[in-house]
C-alpha cells in the first residue's frame, strides 16, 4: 500500500467512526480518542479489509474510557447497518450479519488492547483549551487576547479535522496543539487582514512547554502528509485540511510569536 493509499484508508476509517458516533450519539472526545487508537494500532499492523471492525472496536474501547459506554450489541448493530449492502432492508439482531459484526467487534477489541499493550491513556486537546482559557497572560491587550476564545476553539476544530493523519504517533498533543494554534493565527491574519494576531513572548514554552522549533518541524510534517494525500489522483484525501493548511516560510511561522527567533 502506497502512502497516498494509506492516508485515504485512514481517512475512510475516520469518516466511518464519525458516522458511527453520530448514530450512537457520542461526543467529540470519544470520537477523537477512537481515531487516535486506530492510528496507533495501524502503526503496528497493516491496514486490511477488517478496518471497519477495528474502527468499531476502537469506538467501543473509547466509550468505556470516556464515560460514554454503549453496549457491544448496540455498537455492532449500528456499525453493520452503516455497511449494509442493502440499506432499504435494515439489519436486526436476528441477522447473520449482525452476529458476525458482534463477534468481530469483541475479537478486534481484544486484539487492539493487546497490540497497544493496554496503553490507552490519552491527553486530549479539550482540557488544554480549557486550561489556556483560564490563564490570564501579562500581555492581554494584543489582538490574540481579543480573539483568544475563538482561536482556541478553532484550534481544537482543526485538530479534529486532521486527526486521521498519523501525527500524534510522532508528536505529543501539546506540540500539535501549539502547531495548530499558529496555523489558526496565520489563517486569521489572512482572513481578517489583521497582523495584530500575535502570541505573547515565550507563550509556547510558558503555557504548553513546547519549543517553537519543534512546532515548526511538526507543521512541516503535516504539510508533507497533506502533499502525499494529493499525489495520486485516484485516492485524493484530506481535502478540507489541505485547503486550510498551506506551505509557509519559517519566517512567517515564527512571526506569530512576539520576538521569536529563527
Amino acid at each position: 500500500m502506497s502512502l497516498p493509499q494509506e492516508l485515504k484508508a485512514r481517512e475512510s476509517i475516520h469518516d466511518f467512526i464519525i458516522k458511527l458516533a453520530s448514530k450512537l450519539k457520542l461526543d467529540g472526545p470519544t470520537i477523537l480518542a477512537a481515531t487516535i487508537y486506530v492510528n496507533r494500532f495501524y502503526m503496528r499492523m497493516p491496514i486490511s479489509s477488517s478496518k471497519y471492525f477495528v474502527a468499531s472496536a476502537a469506538v467501543a474501547i473509547s466509550c468505556k474510557l470516556n464515560d460514554t459506554y454503549r453496549v457491544p450489541d448496540k455498537i455492532a448493530l449500528s456499525a453493520c447497518n452503516l455497511k449494509n449492502p442493502n440499506p432499504a432492508v435494515p439489519i436486526d439482531e436476528q441477522s447473520d450479519m449482525f452476529w458476525r459484526w458482534r463477534d468481530q467487534l469483541l475479537y478486534r477489541e481484544e486484539m487492539m488492547l493487546k497490540t497497544l499493550n493496554f496503553d490507552l491513556n490519552l491527553e486530549l486537546p479539550y482540557e488544554i483549551r480549557d486550561e489556556l482559557l483560564s490563564i490570564q497572560d501579562p500581555d492581554d491587550t494584543s489582538g490574540f487576547h481579543k480573539k483568544k476564545a475563538d482561536i482556541l476553539k478553532n484550534t481544537v476544530s482543526l485538530l479534529e479535522v486532521i486527526s486521521s493523519l498519523p501525527v500524534l504517533v510522532c508528536y505529543d498533543i501539546y506540540t500539535l496543539f501549539g502547531t495548530l494554534m499558529i496555523a489558526v493565527i496565520l489563517e486569521g491574519r489572512i482572513k481578517f487582514d489583521d497582523d495584530s494576531l500575535i502570541l505573547p513572548e515565550n507563550y509556547m514554552i510558558r503555557n504548553l512547554g513546547v519549543e517553537m522549533e519543534l512546532c515548526w518541524l511538526c507543521y512541516k510534517y503535516i504539510i508533507k502528509l497533506l502533499k502525499a494525500s494529493e499525489e495520486d489522483p485516484a485516492v485524493i484525501s484530506n481535502k478540507v485540511a489541505g485547503k486550510r493548511l498551506r506551505e509557509v516560510t519559517e519566517e512567517a511561522f515564527m512571526s506569530t510569536v512576539k520576538n521569536a527567533s529563527i
